[in-house]
């Protein structure tokens, strides 16, 4: 997350300096620190057998903490940092770079909802509270990444050789 967003945002734009960035980031977190509940320390896992059975206790909460978290978080950031190679090396648009965020969203909601319904599932509320926070963050990093390629397109996208998609980059 932020690997290529931080850097535009701070570079070609005035939106705000990596000072603010830092003091927001934090504020979030210690936001949600605050807010996050106790965790269980009576929890027993129940690991489900099959895809089915562990994306549903995920979604119910009746998963691990790293188990709701860790697999997606991968996966997503694995995506992210894909299609942005894709965009540098000229092979994606900006319509299909936004198709694949597009694709992503349902998946980031139900991982967002299982993450914090699973944050009580841990020995430590740091655990749950970073959890937490780095699901906001994601959502973060999807505004960022759509206020760039809306506003800023042509420091992200090749503009020139994309004639086809032209448009995107006006």
């Amino acid at each position: 997350m932020f690997i290529n967003t931080f850097p535009i945002i701070f570079t070609y734009t005035h939106l705000f300096s990596v000072l603010e960035a830092v003091i927001f980031l934090t504020a979030i977190f210690f936001l949600v620190y605050f807010c996050t509940p106790s965790v269980n320390k009576k929890w027993v896992n129940n690991p489900g057998h099959s895809i089915y059975q562990f994306l549903h206790f995920a979604w119910q909460g009746h998963s691990a903490l790293w188990r709701a978290f860790w697999p997606f978080f991968l996966l997503v950031n694995s995506v992210l940092y894909y299609i942005d190679y894709r965009v540098m090396n000229v092979t994606y648009t900006i319509a299909s770079w936004k198709t694949v965020h597009g694709m992503l969203l349902l998946p980031i909601v139900w991982w967002t909802v299982s993450v914090w319904r699973c944050s009580a599932n841990t020995r430590y509320k740091m655990w749950s509270s970073a959890a937490r926070t780095i699901t906001i963050y994601l959502f973060l990093e999807y505004v960022l990444r759509f206020i760039i390629s809306t506003q800023y397109p042509s420091t992200f996208f090749d503009c020139r050789l994309l004639i086809m998609e032209y448009g995107d980059c006006l």
